[in-house]
């Protein structure tokens, strides 16, 4: 009798570690519910915040380039997808613009994106060096000088300190502050790189 005794309350002293073990398991889930909804929240308002930034940067540097009045504004939404607005209220798919409205609209896009992740960066570390590709492609002389407009702004407005443009437009030339000729010698299929003062290059 004795035995039993003791063997039931063993058993209610394990019982009432288990409610004891339960109940912080509990407790802890619904602290991890909160956190994940907390979590949730936070990511879904950081995320709002970053579509608006760069919609208002998106339109900055559209209006800049693009300095024509068929088009209002441009709205971005929580997916990323991108709506142009015509100057009657009416949407327009990106796709449905001209080639060198595109070439104008993929520049801004590409601007307003580095500016977003540049201003993130704390501290006093000057912004990483602007690269623009090939920029001119569908663009004719007129979109060249927005272009130039463009790169002015990001230099002086933006504060890029350092700007690099591959391009093989000869009109890109005159704005350069140092110019690298890249030539391929047919022959050898080697490439040969020269450094080329701009104004030097402005007489070749």
């Amino acid at each position: 009798m004795r035995n039993e005794l003791e063997e039931l309350a063993a058993l209610r002293e394990r019982r009432d570690a288990l409610e004891e073990t339960l109940e912080n398991l509990e407790a802890l889930y619904d602290e991890t519910q909160d956190l994940q909804e907390m979590y949730g929240r936070l990511r879904a308002e950081l995320r709002q915040r970053n579509v608006e930034t760069l919609e208002r940067m998106l339109n900055e540097t559209f209006r800049l380039v693009y300095q024509n009045d068929s088009y209002s504004h441009i709205e971005l939404d929580g997916e990323y997808e991108l709506t142009v607005y015509q100057k009657d209220g009416d949407p327009l798919e990106p796709g449905q613009l001209s080639g060198g409205e595109r070439a104008l609209f993929n520049l801004s896009l590409r601007c307003a994106i580095y500016r977003l992740l540049a201003e993130g960066i704390e501290g006093s570390a000057p912004m990483p060096p602007l690269i623009l590709d090939e920029p001119t492609v569908f663009l004719d002389s007129g979109h060249v000088t927005q272009l130039l407009d463009l790169v002015a702004y990001m230099r002086d407005e933006v504060g890029v300190e350092q700007i690099l443009v591959v391009s093989h437009d000869e009109e890109l030339v005159g704005a350069a502050d140092d110019l690298v000729r890249v030539e391929k010698d047919a022959t050898s299929n080697r490439s040969r790189v020269d450094r080329v003062e701009a104004s030097v290059a402005e007489l070749v």
